[in-house]
C-alpha cells in the first residue's frame, strides 16, 4: 500500500525539475539548432531588409502670460508640454499635414493614417521632438518639416469674433515655437531588434518541437515513467549489459 501511495503521489506531481532537465538534455542539439538558426536569420534580415531613415525636428513650448513670474510661466509651459505631444498626433493635425504633403510633394501622396503610423512625438521638459520614418532620407526630412509647420499652424488658428481675430485654441495659441528644423534622415538600425525577435522565435519553435516530440513518443525511458503511467510499482528490471566482443574473442 505504501508503494502504491508513493506512486500515486509522484504521478500527481506532473513534471519535476529533474524531468525538465532530462528532456532538455535529450533534445539539446535540436534546441540549440533552432535558437541559433532563428537568431542568425533575424541578424541577416536586419542587413538585407530595405533601409529605413528617420528625420527629427524639435519644437519649444514657451508660454508667456505677461501677468505671472518667469517661474510660473516655466511651470505652466512644462505642464502643457504633454498636451502638445497628444495634439500633434491628433487626426486634425495629421489630416492637415497629409493634405500639405500631397499638395507640396504629390510624389509622396499619403493618407493621414499612414502619416500618423510613421510619426513619433515625445517630450523632454519643454522640448517636443517630432520624428518621421521613411525608406527615403529626403522624404523623411521634408515630411517631418511639414508636420512641424502644420502643428504650429493649427495651434495658432484664429476665428473672426466680433470683428476681431481670436484664437480657436486659447491654451495652445502662440505657445509652440520651432526650435530646430527637420534634419536630414539618418538610417535606423534594426539589428538588435531583429536579432532579439529571432532569438525569441527560436526559443518558441524549440519549445514547440520538444512538446511535439515528447507527446508523440510513447516509449518508456525510466522506471519512474512506467510507475506514473501504470500506477503500479516496478519490482524488478532487466539490466542493460554491454559486452566487449574483442576481449572475449568474439564469443
Amino acid at each position: 500500500m505504501d508503494e502504491e501511495r508513493k506512486v500515486e503521489e509522484e504521478s500527481s506531481r506532473g513534471l519535476t525539475f529533474k524531468d525538465i532537465l532530462f528532456i532538455i538534455r535529450k533534445h539539446w542539439i535540436a534546441i540549440v539548432a533552432f535558437i541559433v538558426a532563428c537568431t542568425a536569420a533575424g541578424f541577416v534580415w536586419s542587413k538585407v531588409e530595405p533601409p529605413v531613415y528617420s528625420s527629427t525636428g524639435t519644437m519649444l513650448v514657451s508660454y508667456e502670460s505677461g501677468t505671472s513670474t518667469m517661474t510660473q510661466d516655466y511651470t505652466f509651459s512644462n505642464y502643457i508640454s504633454s498636451t502638445y505631444v497628444s495634439f500633434i498626433k491628433e487626426n486634425l493635425v495629421m489630416s492637415k499635414a497629409a493634405e500639405n504633403v500631397n499638395a507640396q510633394y504629390p510624389e509622396y501622396a499619403m493618407t493621414a493614417g499612414a502619416l500618423k503610423n510613421a510619426t513619433s512625438v515625445s517630450n523632454t521638459n519643454l522640448i517636443i521632438k517630432v520624428s518621421y520614418s521613411s525608406n527615403d532620407a529626403d522624404k523623411a526630412q521634408k515630411v517631418t518639416q511639414i508636420i512641424i509647420d502644420t502643428a504650429q499652424e493649427v495651434a495658432n488658428t484664429t476665428e473672426d469674433a466680433d470683428g476681431t481675430q481670436k484664437p480657436v485654441y486659447h491654451l495652445l495659441y502662440d505657445n509652440l515655437k520651432v526650435l530646430s528644423a527637420a534634419a536630414k534622415g539618418v538610417r535606423v538600425s534594426h539589428t538588435l531588434r531583429n536579432t532579439a525577435i529571432g532569438l525569441g522565435a527560436g526559443v518558441v519553435l524549440a519549445l514547440i518541437y520538444v512538446v511535439i516530440r515528447e507527446l508523440s513518443d510513447n516509449t518508456f525511458k525510466s522506471t519512474e515513467e512506467i510507475e506514473r503511467a501504470l500506477n503500479i510499482p516496478v519490482l524488478a528490471g532487466i539490466p542493460d549489459y554491454h559486452f566487449d566482443d574483442e576481449k572475449k574473442g568474439g564469443k
